[in-house]
């Protein structure tokens, strides 16, 4: 397995190794000690799948508050797209910093993003599918969107007008949201 860094240091991509034999391929999807290892404490206790049918589907900006703060281990089975990973938490010093990193079915990353991190994906080609692991389950009394064009975050999405549910249109921007992270 292999860790790659990025500038939010809590939010790490995942590569397992691919192992070929003349039947075909494997790869972990889930393996809580060699995550362990590699230093990401992370219990996978709820998991969805995600199925944007169309290219441009748009996703967040999603959160839980606290008490109820999700870590969440995502990965795409099939299609591709793009993650998000946005800093939350108003006292780091990474406060609405973001990274992106591009998911496929071909490239088999993993992104890892903790509590205290917004999160939003985008789909490039239709029927693109999605695993998301998270480490406490959807709680509608903390679950949380934040508009997903907010100024201050600045995200640029590879489609000027996405595919978005209406609790995502209607989402509130940064001055509106109750963020308690």
């Amino acid at each position: 397995m292999k860790v790659i860094d990025t500038k939010l240091s809590e939010v790490k991509i995942i590569e397992y190794e691919l192992k070929e034999t003349n039947r075909g391929y494997s790869y972990p999807l889930y393996d809580k000690f060699a995550l362990k290892r590699a230093g990401i404490e992370f219990e996978n206790n709820f998991e969805n799948v995600y199925d944007s049918l169309k290219a441009g589907t748009l996703y967040g900006i999603h959160f839980q508050n606290q008490p109820m703060g999700q870590a969440k281990l995502l990965y795409c089975i099939e299609g591709e797209g793009i993650d998000y990973a946005i800093d939350l938490r108003k006292n780091s010093p990474t406060y609405l910093q973001w990274i992106s990193v591009e998911m496929s079915a071909k490239n088999r990353r993993q992104i890892f993003i903790p509590s205290g991190f917004g999160h939003a994906f985008i789909s490039l080609v239709d029927h693109t599918r999605n695993v998301m692991h998270f480490d406490i389950a959807f709680d509608s009394r903390y679950s949380r969107q934040l508009h997903y064009d907010e100024p201050r975050i600045g995200i640029t999405y590879p489609f000027e007008h996405p595919i978005l549910a209406p609790h995502d249109v209607n989402a509130p921007y940064l001055d509106e949201c109750d963020i308690n992270l």
